[in-house]
């Protein structure tokens, strides 16, 4: 890394493609649940769309990555992927039956963790410094998804959840501009994913490449989807508990705002904490602290006291998602980036929400909110414990804040 290129700028199309991708995510994705509750599901079965959604993340979102990092290039299957979420979006502005409503709705878990993984591949590559750069670019998505969240609350209040489908699809439009303005793969790139195929683990994609390139990449991902299965089994029914409280969407919200605006300390404080402790040590308290706060949502008698609780875990997530971005580059190359973005987004936001959203629909109808909150609050605290054991050596050590030459990473001679 040339001191010229560590004292470059974020390039403006990440930070505007960051601060799109927060708008899309909060237009929908935090009212799923409240919706379908809505439409008259029990909370078993709104557990059961999410994590079907879920699922379905888990299997398209890596294939994307193959698509990115072998066939076309990041910033054209961003294109792709968001003409599609286009089109869901447009249907559901039809009426359509319930059973077609609440899967188009479950598609949303899938286009949240493939915007944000696209966006994660394309900004460690083109970023100059991305372990110094990336918390207060990400942070972009985090203060735009407080403001638009909050307003589009409100927006649904007065308006109804009718709206939601046309707001995302002003949204996406605005995405597909941006997303126009970043280049295509370069010669070099495309030879790179080429010479990637006679590689060990070819014939399964860039999938295969990536586990055969660092094994040690299972069992990261599996301690990360048992943490990830309390984190986001707790965010599909925190929405529901504070309606059964006498929230309103307005107060649903409004709790979803106070963790987006939270993550941006706590995206800022990775890189300075990620530099002195290491991601080893940043992952577990972040989960440990997560765990003690998630636990608390089934005793709180108030909406109000559980949306305090949500700063702590706001800022807990912020570092949470730096820390897992900013591994990426530490176990593959340059030219799997993508897919191991993506990769990580399926084990924690794909796979934890299918368990969680199953087995937390279950408890949550079973045993009430207290017994599952405190359930899903220890499977985060389980998930960090774990986690000390499969991040110890130069993956959890402490940031330099340069970049890797790619070259050390071993990747093929461009032919």
């Amino acid at each position: 890394m040339t001191p010229d290129r560590a004292a470059a700028s974020t390039p403006w199309t990440l930070r505007a493609i960051y601060v799109a991708v927060g708008l899309s995510t909060a237009s929908v994705a935090p009212f799923v649940p409240v919706i379908l509750k809505g439409r008259g599901l029990d909370p078993a079965t709104v557990g059961l769309v999410a994590s079907l959604g879920a699922l379905a993340s888990t299997l398209v979102v890596p294939a994307w990555g193959h698509l990115a990092d072998s066939v076309v290039g990041s910033a054209r299957a961003f294109r792709i992927g968001l003409l599609i979420a286009a089109g869901v979006a447009a249907a559901l502005l039809l009426n359509l039956p319930l059973f077609a409503f609440a899967a188009l709705l479950a598609c949303f878990t899938v286009f949240a963790s493939l915007f944000i993984g696209l966006g994660d591949a394309l900004a460690v590559v083109d970023l100059p410094a991305p372990e110094r750069q990336y918390g207060a670019l990400r942070a972009h998505a985090s203060l735009s998804f407080t403001v638009w969240v909050v307003a589009v609350g409100f927006l649904y209040s007065w308006a109804g959840y009718g709206s939601a489908p046309a707001v995302f699809l002003v949204c996406v439009g605005l995405m597909l501009l941006l997303v126009r303005r970043i280049p295509g793969r370069s010669p070099e790139a495309r030879a790179r994913a080429r010479a990637y195929a006679g590689e060990p683990g070819g014939r399964y994609g860039s999938l295969g490449r990536a586990f055969a390139a660092q094994p040690r990449l299972w069992a990261v991902l599996g301690v990360l989807a048992v943490a990830f299965v309390g984190v986001q089994g707790s965010l599909t029914f925190v929405g529901i508990r504070i309606v059964e409280l006498g929230g309103k969407p307005s107060d649903v919200a409004v709790s979803f705002a106070v963790a987006a605006i939270a993550e941006i300390p706590g995206l800022v404080a990775a890189g300075w904490l990620g530099r002195r402790i290491g991601l080893r040590w940043l992952f577990v308290a972040s989960l440990f602290l997560y765990g003690l706060s998630v636990m608390s949502w089934g005793i709180l008698p108030y909406a109000l006291a559980i949306n305090a609780t949500r700063a702590v875990t706001g800022m807990c997530n912020g570092s949470l998602m730096a820390a897992r971005v900013l591994m990426v580059p530490r176990l593959l190359p340059e030219s799997l980036q993508a897919t191991g973005q993506v990769l990580f987004q399926s084990a924690t936001l794909g796979l934890g929400t299918v368990l969680g959203s199953v087995i937390g629909g279950v408890l949550y109808d079973s045993f009430g909110p207290t017994f599952f909150f405190l359930a899903a609050g220890g499977a985060a605290i389980v998930g960090g414990l774990a986690a000390w054991f499969v991040l110890a050596g130069p993956v959890g050590a402490p940031l330099t804040g340069e970049s890797v030459d790619p070259f050390e990473l071993n990747e093929p001679p461009v032919p």
